[in-house]
Order: structure tokens, then sequence, then C-alpha cells
């Protein structure tokens, strides 16, 4: 069967390359599991590893920096949760960083010393002390997730990656521009580009904004992290988590420093973006959008908050009102449907209203990987069904808000273009699949094989 590319609406794909190259801790279930992978890895100048989940280890409690100390206190240690949000240390990484009980705290963020725990903006003390980035990483990252991205029919990508690293966004521009010249990557890449304020305004002088660098390879919209992980408790709530009752979660920034920021993109004719998970923080996003939209210059506008998992319907007619989209990850339920009812209780029926959304509003689909996988077919059944394919013994969450085949297709394809240039889909950028897609068997889609992938008439993957 022959159907559109699949155009990824937001992930990151240097961290699709990165993360092939470190620990892989996701399958583990216990943290003596995670003590046991990660000390194979001795070796190492420095451990780094990713994708342990707390709500899958036997023990029911984060990872601390006094299991990690099991594994060594000479060698440092860095291990990031699945989501992204949250990092655990051990002593020899605090001592690296010049991390001590004395250590300000840091707004929009926040660290435990004596558990090595980090959150959102505080991980930065721990990041900016990692081994820096070369252009060959870069070029080993890129390699690894094209390959990755076209084998499983991925043809475009929207894709965040200047916040990934400690790396200067030049180089990363640099970088992928001669990877394309030397045509060691083929999918097309459109840059949401997340910078800290003074970083964006040099972005900005230098004319980067919406500046295509190459034909496959364009600047795009501003992308701005508000708030944190449903999973790392962290999502800004307008009510506290259900199991962690003065807990409401994190807002990255003030009112006054999205709009600053979202304001200064309007004015170069950039779009913006915004990761927002809590009901707090999209309610946040939307003000703070409209008053941007009331103020533009522009008459054309295509922003949109990317996850909205516990994006309210009243907030969902706001959206529609001020023609505000959404980029969204159905895939997510894969991991958070085992922990939405402790960490919502009776809010759970108000939260992944990507149906709804989809009747109202500009809604397309994303992975966010690499902390989900980025196999479209994977995504489209979880749209379908609501059900977890780490979990399948569990039920379908919310089935009013399950989509049919042909919306999920859309989401993938036509709906995702206003997020990424306006060539990423186009009759030369298609995909052959093993199967004819049966709209009533969800679970024979989800197993869809790509046989052939192509861009720009070439043929970039062929199934051996």
């Amino acid at each position: 069967m022959r159907l559109p590319g699949f155009i990824d609406g937001h992930l990151h794909v240097l961290g699709v390359g990165y993360y092939q190259t470190i620990v892989d801790l996701s399958s583990a279930h216990s943290i003596q599991e995670v003590i046991r992978i990660l000390s194979s890895k001795k070796d190492e100048k420095i451990i780094i590893g990713r994708g342990w989940n707390q709500d899958q280890f036997s023990e029911n409690r984060m990872i601390n920096k006094t299991d990690l100390n099991q594994i060594s206190t000479t060698i440092p240690i860095v291990i990031t949760r699945v989501c992204g949000h949250v990092l655990v240390t051990n002593d020899k990484m605090l001592t690296m960083a010049g991390i001590n009980e004395s250590t300000s705290q840091v707004l929009g963020g926040s660290f435990d010393f004596s558990t090595g725990i980090f959150n959102e903006k505080a991980m930065s003390l721990i990041h900016k002390k990692m081994p820096k980035l070369t252009k060959e990483d870069i070029k080993k990252f890129l390699l690894l997730a094209n390959k990755t991205l076209i084998k499983n029919g991925i043809t475009s990508v929207a894709s965040d990656d200047f916040s990934s690293f400690n790396v200067d966004y030049e180089l990363v521009i640099e970088t992928i521009k001669e990877m394309y010249e030397e045509n060691k990557i083929q999918v097309k890449i459109t840059q949401q580009v997340n910078l800290p304020y003074e970083k964006l305004q040099d972005f900005l002088k230098k004319g980067y904004a919406n500046k295509r660098i190459h034909p496959k390879f364009k600047m795009g919209p501003l992308k701005i992290l508000a708030d944190g992980s449903l999973g790392g408790r962290t999502a800004a709530m307008i009510a506290p988590y259900s199991d962690d009752i003065n807990n409401y979660g994190i807002k990255s920034f003030s009112d006054n420093e999205l709009f600053k920021m979202m304001s200064l993109a309007d004015e170069y004719g950039m779009d913006s973006v915004v990761h927002a998970i809590g009901d707090a923080t999209s309610l946040q996003v939307i003000k703070t959008l409209e008053k941007v939209i009331a103020q533009s210059n522009r008459k054309n506008h295509n922003h949109a908050i990317i996850h909205a998992q516990l994006t309210t319907k009243s907030q969902i007619e706001l959206m529609e009102k001020l023609n505000i989209g959404a980029i969204v990850q159905p895939i997510f339920m894969n991991t958070d449907i085992k922990i939405i009812e402790s960490r919502l209780g009776d809010r759970i029926n108000n939260i992944y209203l990507y149906k709804t959304m989809y009747e109202h509003i500009n809604l397309g689909f994303s992975t966010d990987a690499p902390i989900e996988p980025v196999n479209p077919f994977y995504n489209i059944y979880t749209a379908m069904t609501n059900r977890s394919i780490k979990y399948p013994f569990l039920d379908s969450f919310n089935s009013d808000e399950c989509f049919s085949l042909q919306e999920s297709l859309n989401a993938y394809t036509v709906n995702n273009l206003p997020y990424v240039y306006e060539d990423a889909l186009n009759e030369d950028d298609y995909i052959i699949i093993n199967r004819d897609l049966d709209p009533d068997d969800p679970e024979s889609i989800r197993d869809a094989l790509v046989l052939k992938t192509v861009i720009d008439g070439e043929e970039v993957f062929s199934l051996k």
C-alpha cells in the first residue's frame, strides 16, 4: 500500500540519534535493575543513561544518588527520566558540577542535594558540566536519527535541537547544512527554535528568522518549554496532583517573560509553538498568545500548543477562537495510562481531549521522540484505541476521544503542514508499506512495516 510520507510535528532529531549511543534504562522494572545495567559501564569516563521511570519500579520510588553511589563514587553518573524533565546524579557528578548544600536554587526548576534529583531548569546545572559535543558527535547523531526516521516512513519533521545539548546553535545549523550538502541525511527538517531570550535576540539579529538554510532545512517557529511532565509531576496544574497534594508543578516562565519572548519572535514574523502539559500552563500560554495576536502586525498566525495533555474543553474553545493549533502525541498514552488516575483523580475525563481538539482546531500528530518510539503506526494505533502497547492488559482510556484511521492519517500529514515548511508534503514524498490498512483492525495497523521510503523522488530506504 502506498501512503504519503509521514510528518512528525515535534521531536528531537539529535536526541533520536544520541539516545542510541547512551545507556537505555527504559526496560528497567526496579532500581536494582538500573544499578545492574549501569554497573556494566564502569569502564566509561562518564556514565550517561536515559529512560528510567519510577512508576514501573518495584520499589515504587524515585532513584537517588545513594543508589547511584553503589555503582561508583569515582565515575560521574547522570541518568535522565523517560520524560526528559528529571535527572539524577551521583556524588561524583555533583562534585564535578560544584554543587553542594549551599548552592542556590534555579528559577523554573529545583534540585535536592540530599537525593541528587534535579528537575526542569535546574538540570542546566548538570548539563553545562557534561562533555561538550563536537561537530563529529553531531554528525554521528544525525546519521543515526536519519536512518531511524526514514526506516519508519517519516519524510519531514519539526525538530527542537538547539536546547538538547550544551552546544552553540550555529554549530548545529552549520553541521546539519553540511550533512545535507554531502547527501548524508535526507529527512526534511524544520527547526523549532528553542533558545533563551538573549540567544534568541542574537539569532534574530543575524537574520535567521524563517531562513531556509538548505532546500530541506529551514528555521521555523520559536519553541518554548513552558512546564514539565505529568510523570515527573512538574507539569503546572490549576489544582494539585492527587498523589502529591502540595505539588502544583512548575511554570518555567512568568507571564511577562512568555510575552516578551513571543512578541519579539512575532516582530520577526515567527510563530510560537509552546510545550504546555498542565492545564495551568495551557491557560497561561493561551492568554499570552491572545495578547501577542492582538498587538501583531501580521495577518496570518500558526501558533500551537505542543502536548496539551491536560488542556480543558473551555481552553479548547479559547484556542478555536484565537486559531491556536495543537501538536499532540497520542503515543504518550503508552506510558501515561498507568499513572493518569493516581496523578489526577476525578479529573481523568478532562484530559487527552485530542479528538475534541481535532474537531475544533488544527491538530497534528507527533511522537516527541526519543521520549516515545518514533514509529507512526504505534502512534496511530494508540490514537485509534486509546490503549497502551506497553501495558496491553489495561482498558482503553476515554474511548470517546478515539480517532478514525483517516483522521489519524490526516493528523500525520496535511494537518501538520502549518508547523513545517510549505513543501514538506508532495507527491514525491511517499512510502510503501507491507499491507493495506484496515480501519476496523487497529491491531494490524500497529504492526505495519515500511517497505520503502521515497523523498523528493529518491528512494532513501528499502527494507531488505
